[in-house]
């Protein structure tokens, strides 16, 4: 009995990926080619700068939705990318990486600075009001939400797929964890138009 419920939970589980998956592919084929990174945002980098849709026209980028106090989902991704970039040596200079803070109440641009400063130089960290984050998020189909843990803390649950754009703000695909470095790598190869 012990045994068939283990099967039978394992096909649930098996079942449960497969439509997750489906559903994930199918909502990527739909905005595939889709402009939505024109639309209109103002944040401020981690050096205190504003930043608009406009600053990262011009060159492929892939953006990450986070939050520093993320225990792991964005420091692996944002390792991920520092692999990513020391891969693709000097070509790294031809991309954007971006990480959009959903938790502007804590991520100052300083910690942000020192946030993403401690995985790559080259990877850029925008935060600014709720209203503005939660405006440009929504506009890139990025979801997150604030939930309260005990203590009186709380956390933010967030989407951990890394968004790929063109460089005119066209979707191009996404980053996935379930995929082999390998396979991110060559994604971002043929973002940047290398075969």
């Amino acid at each position: 009995m012990r045994l068939f419920r283990t099967v039978l939970w394992s096909l649930v589980a098996v079942v449960a990926v497969g439509a997750t998956l489906l559903f994930f592919n199918r909502q990527t084929a739909d905005q595939a080619g889709e402009a939505f990174y024109t639309r209109p945002f103002e944040l401020v980098n981690q050096d205190g700068a504003t930043v608009t849709e406009a600053t990262y026209f011009g060159k492929p980028s892939a953006w990450f939705y986070g939050f520093t106090y993320c225990p792991d989902i964005c420091p692996t991704a944002l390792a991920d990318m520092t692999a990513i970039l020391e891969a693709l040596g000097p070509d790294a200079d031809r991309l954007n990486v971006v990480f959009v803070s959903v938790d502007p109440e804590r991520d100052t641009p300083q910690v942000l600075k020192d946030y993403v400063d401690y995985f790559d130089s080259r990877i850029t960290g925008l935060t600014g009001t709720l209203e503005n984050v939660a405006t440009m998020a929504r506009d890139r189909y990025i979801f997150f939400e604030k939930v309260p843990i005990q203590g009186g803390d709380y956390a933010m649950e967030h989407q951990a797929s890394i968004q790929l754009v063109d460089a005119e703000g066209q979707f191009f695909g996404t980053l996935v964890s379930e995929e082999s470095l390998e396979v991110r790598l060559a994604k971002v190869r043929r973002l940047l138009g290398d075969t």
